[in-house]
């Protein structure tokens, strides 16, 4: 499918008329033929103070859109129906003349419907020499997933509001949407063996596990200092917990041979109810692994494991019933397993999700939510 800002290959501006320019444009031709028709000397100087703002109204656009450089700060994930914003800087690099009037919007890739998301576009009303303004660019998606920003606009309709003239800036970005976080019945009630208590220690045992690349989130008091200067980037040692095995969270993502809209509304809550477990077991301090019927991501805690866990969650799409399942009934790691079971439709003020769930350790059995 074709780019959106292919045109813009071809054509380094595009123009169109507002409502009032194509008034402004029409009612120029009137006068025009009036002239023409009666010869008024009167009407030929009018049409010509009209073609004239004409062509004054695109010098000005042009010079508002040049010499401009654009630049974005990387945006945070966010939750479906929550706003991401990109902070978006302008800098007018003319020495004597102001920037009026420009908008900034997005431009995503082709293969995006624009029913999955509305934004807010970026406004700046002036900008003057030799300076630099921010707003915000504001995004909001219907759908989990990962997005790709394409580029974006730079529009005007300096100085008389007749015209827009439009740039584009190629500016590739990808745009993380994690699932829906709902409240979670805290604490949870733990089996007898104690496998979900939670923890007031940061996580950090005393026993060495391994190096990996630092993630955003991460504690920087675990960036081992040495060894990132000798790989020049930040690398962080993780330490084993001191107490606990940990929880191993399931979700069977295997949909049935004729899959309706209904189960496809349940699969979605399902998927949240396990991202509002898995974040409300990290920041009690658990560590925490999950499992879907393809893949697995390892124990883990603090917000760097939680962020890849929202990734996951985010891609996570049904797979047909001929896929095998993976999860197991009892973890031989010893793991409590929490299961996302869909059986049944929660009261109100519980998770909005059709679900119960339970935790395995061993032979002992609790339920959680239900």
């Amino acid at each position: 499918m074709a780019s959106r800002l292919t045109l813009f290959n071809y054509l380094p501006r595009t123009l169109r008329p507002t409502k009032e320019g194509g008034y402004f444009i029409l009612l120029t031709l009137g006068i025009g033929l009036a002239a023409v028709n009666t010869g008024n000397n009167l009407l030929y100087l009018l049409v010509a103070l009209m073609l004239s703002i004409i062509v004054v109204s695109g010098l000005l656009s042009e010079q508002s859109l040049r010499w401009l450089a654009l630049s974005f700060d990387v945006p945070l994930p966010a939750a479906v129906g929550e706003p991401i914003s990109i902070w978006v800087r302008l800098r007018n690099e003319k020495r004597r003349l102001p920037s009026f009037s420009l908008r900034v919007d997005p431009v995503m890739i082709s293969d995006v419907p624009e029913r999955l998301y509305r934004s807010e576009a970026a406004c700046f009303i002036c900008i003057d020499p030799v300076s630099t303004e921010s707003q915000p660019l504001r995004m909001v998606f219907s759908k989990r997933g990962r997005y790709r920003l394409e580029g974006v606009t730079l529009s005007t309709t300096f100085p008389f509001g007749f015209f827009i003239k439009t740039a584009a800036r190629r500016e590739p970005m990808e745009l993380w949407v994690y699932p829906k976080i709902h409240p979670v019945p805290w604490p949870i009630r733990p089996t007898s063996s104690g496998a979900l208590s939670s923890s007031s220690r940061d996580g950090q045992g005393a026993a060495f596990h391994h190096f990996r690349a630092y993630q955003r989130g991460d504690d920087s008091r675990l960036i081992h200092w040495k060894l990132s200067a000798r790989q020049r980037r930040w690398i962080v040692k993780e330490r084993e917990r001191e107490e606990g095995s940990g929880v191993l969270l399931i979700l069977n993502n295997r949909a049935p041979d004729n899959g309706s809209d209904r189960w496809k509304a349940r699969f979605e809550r399902a998927v949240e109810t396990a991202a509002s477990l898995a974040s409300a077991m990290i920041h009690a301090g658990l560590k925490v692994s999950i499992q879907t019927s393809d893949q697995e991501i390892g124990p883990g805690e603090g917000p760097g494991h939680l962020d890849r866990i929202f990734k996951r969650l985010a891609l996570i799409e049904p797979l047909p019933r001929r896929v095998p399942v993976s999860p197991r009934a009892v973890d031989p790691q010893g793991r409590a397993v929490v299961w996302v079971k869909w059986e049944e439709t929660p009261s109100e003020g519980e998770l909005p999700c059709d679900t119960v769930i339970e935790i395995e350790s061993g032979e002992e059995r609790a339920d959680v939510i239900r």
